[in-house]
């Protein structure tokens, strides 16, 4: 679960609001043979089945998957709610976080450690089972973990809403993380071209975040962190009266922040304050305050 405040501080307008109340299950059914069900009871004030697949496990390291999940690819996107560093999810994930249906596999090579994890996918999004497809989703990911260090390259081409309705778009993805005891820093870049009349557009992501234990009675860590991101005037790939609309606005944000938290057995519980300033090129009077500079606190509760 996550319950936030944001306050404007570009109109002084505030909000409360439930971000998630996130509800898994799953687990093996045979032996080589698990499931996990993913509902987002309410997300902003919606419902929203997120994640509905099976698992097969042949062989060690080799992972096929059946139905709705998250298409591979990008690092940020990947996370989970409960594992995001900041309050709000990174820009990058307004290229990258992608649900829909279709087979996937993922492979562990048990000697250097790599993982890959390729799948096809509908064109139509995870709340659209129902139509045919003549243009499908493609997505690849792959990954190692050494000496703390992690570098992850990715692809992905789609056809949004599927052909007729778009054109498509292909997206190249590489980040690097790095974890030494108590500081992690991660950086991420994602490219996307469209096979339609639109320039190219990027979205990048640089954050660094450092925690130290504490004996509180609420918290056994505390951290601070910051990030620097944006992402260049952009399309969704779906067409309007026939052309591309610039649909994402070019932007910057600068975000800092501090959190607490209290970890007991597999519970968590954060509590996370953030400042977000963002920078708009030709000003941002017609912006939505969702999209502008905020104070956000947030209570993160995971069990």
């Amino acid at each position: 679960m996550r319950a936030f405040f944001q306050q404007s501080t570009v109109s002084g307008d505030s909000r409360f609001m439930v971000r998630n109340a996130r509800l898994s299950a799953g687990g093996y059914v045979i032996p080589g043979l698990d499931y996990l069900l993913q509902v987002d009871f309410c997300d902003r004030g919606k419902v929203k089945l997120l994640d509905a697949y099976m698992r097969l496990t042949p062989v060690n390291g080799l992972q096929l998957y059946a139905g709705q999940m998250r298409v591979p690819f990008s690092v940020e996107s990947s996370r989970r709610p409960d594992a995001y560093i900041f309050a709000d999810v990174g820009l990058v994930a307004l290229f990258g976080n992608l649900r829909s249906v279709g087979v996937k596999a993922g492979y562990r090579e048990r000697r250097s450690g790599v993982y890959f994890e390729g799948g096809v996918f509908n064109a139509t999004d995870m709340i659209d089972h129902n139509n045919w497809n003549s243009a499908l989703t493609y997505g690849v990911k792959a990954n190692i973990e050494k000496y703390g260090f992690k570098p992850e390259i990715g692809f992905m081409s789609r056809v949004p809403g599927g052909k007729g309705r778009g054109c498509r778009v292909n997206q190249y993805d590489v980040s690097l993380s790095w974890r030494c005891g108590g500081f992690f820093a991660e950086g991420e870049y994602i490219r996307r071209y469209y096979s339609g009349p639109f320039d190219c557009s990027q979205a990048y992501s640089i954050m660094a975040d450092y925690a130290w234990p504490v004996r509180w009675r609420w918290a056994n860590r505390v951290s601070v962190q910051s990030r620097f991101e944006g992402v260049t005037t952009g399309s969704g790939g779906i067409y309007a009266d026939g052309k591309l609309p610039a649909d994402i606005i070019a932007r910057r944000r600068l975000t800092f922040g501090a959190s607490t938290g209290y970890t007991y057995g597999k519970a968590k519980f954060d509590f996370k304050i953030n400042y977000e300033q963002y920078f708009y090129s030709q000003g941002a009077e017609g912006v939505n305050a969702s999209d502008n500079s905020k104070l956000v606190a947030g209570c993160i509760l995971y069990f």
